[in-house]
């Protein structure tokens, strides 16, 4: 596996610090993505060595689910109400949380594997970034980056965020999956089902020049969402627009609305806007844990941190009917898999004036590509909503992919437990649309009437 020599030859003194203080490795010792190779001290995360490389026996290309290949493998520690304690040091603060609150909480804490992996042109163009990526605009616009990981080694907090936000999904992807709330009292309820079509013209390396073309005008990102379920929103849509400049360009977005029959902008679909997909219990800006618009934040990289994190969650999302997953106040325990991995922590804190339900968050994100975690406080500081995106490598495409999340209100006692596909088609990548996929003039034509 090759290092990441060229980042070290240019990396300036202030970069090298970040690098040394926050990975505690030296530079030469970081994948083209920015990772650690090295093992921890104690060797419980292990050295990096590509992700799986395996395909597990029985798995189905193109079948929109992944087998298992760590189906075998039994916990090493059970973390429990009367120890969490000894590991709390490990731990996000809504995780905290749900031990303080529920005596029958539970993580199962597996072997570490770090399982994600990449192609061959997404590290390339990796490291060609950390030579010719900069942030212009305060921070809001991404220039001189494309098809890799826009800042391998962060320097800011906002760095670190623009890597969360643009973290490696396949060029195109398809998910067919369904979203769950489970109500103060434990009742379940489908709030949505969803084909999710998703295409990222950053990572299209076919239209690379005619990307590289179009500046902080180009569009990195595009989501169109249908709805088939609940009933009262088949047939409804809405369409998502990400630009790499978001201080002169918004993020657009578009709503068809079948009792209307018309499409019309909605600009409101952004900040602490409630989810509709997920029937308001997050906010828009907390898909993905975090997604959309940065000027209203203030970003402080904290640095990197071991933490468990949910990770390699084939059996919960591939295999488990929601039936045995969505338990009263929490996700059934049983088929979680927790694991130590390093990730870096970036703080939020509201800018003066500016308007949102949250004061602060904060975001756990892992080293090598893959999901995480988040915390998000009240304007009076107490902790709001924890959110948890597991990550499910789809390993014969070379995708970390980290779609599948869970989110507790601890105001309203009620969790989402979104994106599970056991029960769904599932998820597909590189499937190609036309030129018009992605338009308002679609989403006109292809309404229900």
């Amino acid at each position: 596996m090759q290092t990441f020599s060229r980042l070290t030859r240019g990396l300036s003194i202030a970069t090298l610090t970040v690098a040394i203080s926050y990975a505690h490795a030296a530079p030469t010792e970081l994948t083209q993505f920015g990772a650690e190779i090295a093992a921890s001290k104690d060797g419980l995360i292990p050295a990096y060595t590509g992700g799986i490389k395996d395909i597990p026996s029985g798995f189905k290309a193109d079948s929109g689910k992944w087998v298992n290949p760590f189906a075998s493998e039994q916990p090493i520690l059970e973390i429990t109400a009367q120890n969490y304690q000894q590991y709390s040091d490990k731990m996000n603060a809504g995780a905290i949380e749900l031990f303080k609150r529920y005596p029958n909480y539970r993580m199962n804490v597996y072997p570490t594997h770090r399982s994600a992996s990449f192609p061959d042109w997404y590290l390339k163009n990796s490291e060609q970034n950390s030579e010719t990526a900069t942030l212009e605009k305060n921070g809001l616009s991404v220039v001189g980056a494309f098809g890799g990981k826009p800042f391998p080694v962060p320097k800011s907090g906002l760095e670190a965020l623009w890597d969360w936000e643009m973290r490696y999904g396949g060029t195109a992807q398809s998910n067919r999956t369904k979203i769950w709330l489970v109500d103060s009292s434990g009742t379940p309820i489908l709030v949505s089902q969803i084909k999710a079509d998703q295409y990222y013209p950053y990572y299209d390396t076919s239209h690379e020049v005619e990307f590289k073309k179009k500046g902080g005008a180009a569009i990195w990102y595009q989501i169109y969402n249908d709805y088939a379920a609940p009933a009262r929103m088949i047939g409804a849509t809405s369409l998502f627009w990400m630009p790499m400049d978001m201080a002169d360009h918004d993020e657009e977005t578009w709503e068809y609305n079948p009792g209307q029959r018309r499409v019309r902008v909605a600009p409101d679909l952004a900040y602490d806007t409630p989810e509709p997909s997920y029937s308001g219990a997050i906010t828009m800006d907390d898909i993905f844990l975090f997604f959309g618009k940065m000027d209203r934040w203030n970003a402080k990289l904290v640095g990197k941190k071991e933490m468990y994190i949910p990770y390699n969650d084939y059996k919960q999302t591939y295999e488990i009917p929601s039936s045995k997953i969505l338990t009263p106040h929490f996700v059934n325990p049983d088929y979680g898999r927790w694991e130590l991995h390093r990730v870096w922590v970036v703080e939020l804190t509201l800018k003066p004036g500016a308007r949102h339900v949250y004061s602060k968050k904060v975001l756990y994100m892992d080293e090598d590509g893959g999901g995480g975690m988040m915390d998000a406080y009240d304007q009076s500081g107490k902790l709001y909503r924890t959110g948890f995106e597991t990550t499910v490598p789809a390993y014969d495409y070379k995708i970390p992919y980290s779609l599948p999340n869970w989110f507790y209100d601890f105001q309203s006692g009620v969790y989402i437990f979104g994106n599970h596909a056991s029960e769904s088609p599932g998820v597909f990548f590189n499937v190609k649309f036309n030129e018009s996929y992605f338009t308002p003039e679609h989403m006109q034509t292809s309404g229900i009437r």
